[in-house]
């Protein structure tokens, strides 16, 4: 009688399990590409990097992303300039945080300072 209670409560505790809500999603990884994208179509992004392009054409993003196995929800990026394959100078200097937006299951910029 025992060993039959027992069995049928695994079996309920199985199918309770089984009928749950699914996991959600797991976050994709923010690739250079999709990054790149972003700062494109960023207004500021896309201002400053004419500004200074004005100053020296050879500079442009160099985007360096970190390991993604974690899944971040936020991804902060200092330093994003380079200038003629070097570290750009200070005054020409960029930063940029992404975020994963679960609403539009797209990532985003949350920020960009220059």
């Amino acid at each position: 009688m025992l060993r039959t209670a027992t069995l049928a409560f695994v079996a309920v505790l199985a199918l309770g399990l089984a009928c749950g809500p699914p996991p959600p999603p797991p976050i994709p990884p923010l690739t250079p590409q999709t990054a790149a994208a972003l700062l494109h179509y960023d207004n500021r992004a896309k201002n400053w990097l004419i500004t200074i392009r004005r100053r020296d054409p050879s500079c442009d993003y160099n985007l360096t992303l970190p390991d993604q196995a974690s899944h971040p929800t936020v991804i902060d990026l200092n330093h994003i300039v380079s200038c003629g394959g070097r570290p750009s100078p200070r005054e020409f200097d960029a930063s940029v945080s992404f975020e994963y937006d679960r609403n539009q299951h797209a990532w985003v910029i949350r920020r960009f300072s220059s």
